[in-house]
C-alpha cells in the first residue's frame, strides 16, 4: 500500500490555487478597467503647481468636457463609435457607447483661472498652479 504525504498535498493544492487567484486578478483588473466607466489618473506634483494626466483611448477631444474650480476638476466625456459596413449581409456588426464622469480633487487648493489643458495620442492632461496663499496675517491690536 502506498502513502501519501498529506503535506506535500495540501501545499501542491494552495501554490496551485494562489496561482489560479492571482491570474484571476491580473485577467480581472484588465476586464474590469475595459468596462469601467472610470479611466486610470494620476496626479503629480511639479514646481508651484499640480499635473493630472487620464488615460482616455478611444475618446475624441471633442467629446471630453472639463470643469474647474479651486479644489479640483471634473472629467466627463461621452463616447459613440459605430462600425458600419456598406453591405447588408453582414456578420458581426459592433458599436461602442460609454459615458466617463470623474471629479480629482487636488492636495491643495489651485488658482482655478489658470488651469490649462491639452489631449493627445489618448491621454488627457491638465494643469493648475498652486494657491500660494495660506491666509494672511492678522496683526493683533
Amino acid at each position: 500500500m502506498r502513502r501519501l504525504k498529506r503535506t506535500d498535498n495540501v501545499e501542491d493544492m494552495f501554490n496551485q490555487m494562489e496561482n489560479l487567484f492571482n491570474q484571476f486578478h491580473e485577467k480581472g483588473m484588465e476586464f474590469a478597467s475595459e468596462l469601467s466607466p472610470n479611466f486610470p489618473v494620476d496626479i503629480a506634483e511639479e514646481e508651484g503647481s499640480y499635473v493630472v494626466t487620464a488615460d482616455m483611448p478611444g475618446v475624441e477631444k471633442e467629446e471630453i468636457n472639463l470643469k474647474a474650480d479651486s479644489e479640483g476638476v471634473e472629467i466627463s466625456a461621452e463616447s459613440s463609435h459605430e462600425i458600419e459596413e456598406e453591405n447588408e449581409k453582414y456578420y458581426r456588426k459592433e458599436r461602442s457607447q460609454r459615458q466617463f464622469n470623474r471629479r480629482i480633487e487636488f492636495p491643495s487648493q489651485v488658482e482655478a483661472e489658470t488651469v490649462e489643458a491639452s489631449y493627445e495620442d489618448g491621454v488627457l492632461t491638465v494643469t493648475a498652479d498652486k494657491d500660494e496663499e495660506d491666509g494672511h496675517t492678522i496683526e493683533i491690536e
